[in-house]
């Protein structure tokens, strides 16, 4: 009794005070069995570092749940001083804990030695091999997964739903729609359907891909849904932009009374967001807080879906009624005034903001320096946000930098957006752009050509906007050949050529004297539309070809 009552307080130290079999493994065994029941992994890995200072084993029954915990706390040298402790006993050759090591190292991203384990192996059942069909999709071996279940029937064994399951992840990966079918005639002969809810949801994932009219067939078939393949449904349809049908089968599900979770209403208001209905939208609304009335999280959303809508009235009063000191809160209230344009609302709202004491974000300053654009004294705005930002030592990652970049470059401050550059913890293709862009336009030409080539070199690959970026310092004939190596670049390492490039190509060899080519180019154009041909003459207006727009 006094063991039991121990044992259900997790005090496993009382147990061996009070004992006398403090050595005996089959102790230390009956407590991690009662702390797997709990879930604590720490307190399993505790009792193992006892266990290790008495040089006592676990056995075949609870090492799988010491190594579980290892793979959970992501302790990789625990598990394998377990792996070679237990190399040197009888318990290699067992195969819950051959499986047990196959999982833990799979788990870890230890792929080679939970093959080199499941190689050595003198037995293997069915929960071994779907250890390691797991391991390989889990790593993204995809076709790797699919050969070990073909190598799997052949030695005899018969995919059960776990397999099925892995397998149809794979399959999905790779785009194996012939498998897949197979697999899906494989469950019906088999009734794997009727083994819970896990096959046809798998199903219904792997179908999304391919046809969705499918995935419905599916889900209607199956006798029994969880949560997740009510998800898989709503957000299969919301993906492919079949919002209507994706708030139909919620609406089933809530008179079905399924209890849906975050990860359904999330999808379910953004649906309504796109369809643009505040009828539906009040609808969702009300069917929402009545489970998640206190989520700052779904309130966020809803205020998005009926900003998206246009309803700025709605969506303020929501906000006024949440008492809040959530920054992303506001942040989405901000942002939405600076979207329609209530710029005056937008500033009153942050400096209320900062009145009730709630410290701006990154996110706060990316906002507001969007907001300085349109005003009249941009700069001036745009320094006192950037010192802000350096004030509360915000990271000049890439959204950070990337505006304040583009403010300074509108401004044509040069050298304010090469310091905000040199300064970026992370930079990527729009900061390059960007700087490029600064450079170019205010006749650094060499600059921006060198920071073109440092980028080449680097892991960020140019596009599109790096080219036209880069194009808009080739003003005159001196450029030429600057702008017909670029081209090439275009060409050879097949950058997509779209409007924007190709009016800037057509721009700059009529800038630089080679009317003949522009006029190739522009004559190439599968799409001449207005802004082609706009972009066409204002070329010949700006090099004094007056006589040439006939």
């Amino acid at each position: 009794m006094v063991l039991a009552l121990s044992l259900s307080f997790h005090r496993p130290s009382s147990v061996f005070e009070q004992t006398s079999l403090k050595d005996s493994n089959k102790y230390y065994n009956l407590i991690i069995k009662q702390q797997a029941k709990l879930k604590n992994d720490h307190a399993i890995l505790s009792t193992h570092t006892q266990m290790e200072s008495l040089d006592v084993l676990p056995d075949s029954t609870t090492l799988p749940l010491v190594l579980k915990a290892c793979a959970r706390l992501n302790a990789v040298d625990r598990g394998k001083r377990i792996h070679d402790c237990v190399a040197r006993t009888d318990l290699i050759n067992d195969v819950r804990v051959g499986t047990a090591l196959v999982d833990f190292y799979c788990k870890c991203g230890f792929l080679e030695d939970a093959v080199n384990v499941f190689g050595e192996m003198r037995e293997r059942d069915l929960v071994s091999w779907n250890a390691m069909l797991n391991g390989y999709v889990g790593c993204g071996c995809y076709e790797e997964a699919i050969s070990l279940v073909t190598r799997m029937q052949k030695e005899g064994l018969r995919p059960n739903s776990h397999t099925v399951v892995a397998l149809l992840s794979a399959c999905g990966e790779v785009s194996n729609l012939r498998l897949g079918k197979e697999i899906h005639g494989f469950c019906l002969r088999n009734g794997l359907f009727e083994s819970g809810p896990h096959v046809g949801t798998a199903l219904i994932g792997f179908y999304l891909d391919h046809d969705v009219r499918v995935s419905r067939l599916v889900f209607d078939m199956m006798a029994v849904k969880n949560v997740v393949s009510w998800n898989s449904m709503i957000s299969g349809y919301f993906d492919i932009g079949e919002c209507f049908n994706a708030l139909k089968v919620f609406l089933r599900m809530v008179m079905d009374g399924v209890d849906f979770d975050s990860v359904t209403i999330l999808v379910v208001i953004q649906a309504c967001a796109q369809l643009g209905s505040l009828k539906l939208a009040m609808q969702i609304h009300a069917i929402a807080v009545k489970k998640y009335r206190n989520s700052l999280f779904i309130a966020n959303a809803l205020l998005n879906m009926y900003s998206e809508i246009g309803n700025l009235e709605i969506s303020r009063e929501l906000f006024d009624t949440i008492p809040s000191y959530d920054v992303p809160l506001w942040n989405s209230m901000i942002s939405t005034y600076v979207e329609y344009g209530y710029y005056e609302e937008a500033t009153s709202l942050f400096i209320q903001m900062r009145k009730e004491g709630i410290r701006e974000d990154e996110r706060t300053i990316v906002i507001l320096l969007s907001l300085c654009e349109k005003l009249a004294d941009c700069l001036k705005e745009g320094k006192s946000l950037h010192a802000l930002a350096s004030k509360n030592k915000m990271k000049l990652d890439a959204p950070l930098g990337n505006a304040l970049l583009g403010m300074y470059a509108e401004q044509n401050c040069v050298a304010s957006v090469k310091k905000v550059f040199s300064e970026m913890s992370h930079v990527d293709v729009v900061s390059y752009n960007t700087l490029i862009l600064a450079m170019a336009r205010n006749n650094f030409r060499a600059e921006a050509l060198e920071l073109f080539t440092t980028m080449r070199e680097s892991v960020l690959k140019p596009n599109s906007y790096t080219i036209i970026s880069i194009l808009a310092s080739c003003e005159d004939e001196t450029c030429l050949n600057i702008g017909r190596s670029l081209h090439g670049f275009v060409i050879k390492y097949g950058i997509e050529i779209n409007q924007s490039l190709n009016s800037a190509l057509t721009d700059m060899y009529m800038s630089c004297g080679d009317e003949a080519t522009a006029r190739n180019l522009f004559d190439g154009y599968l799409n001449r539309d207005l802004i082609s041909w706009n972009a066409l003459i204002a070329s010949y207006i700006k090099t004094i070809m007056p006589t040439k727009l006939c």
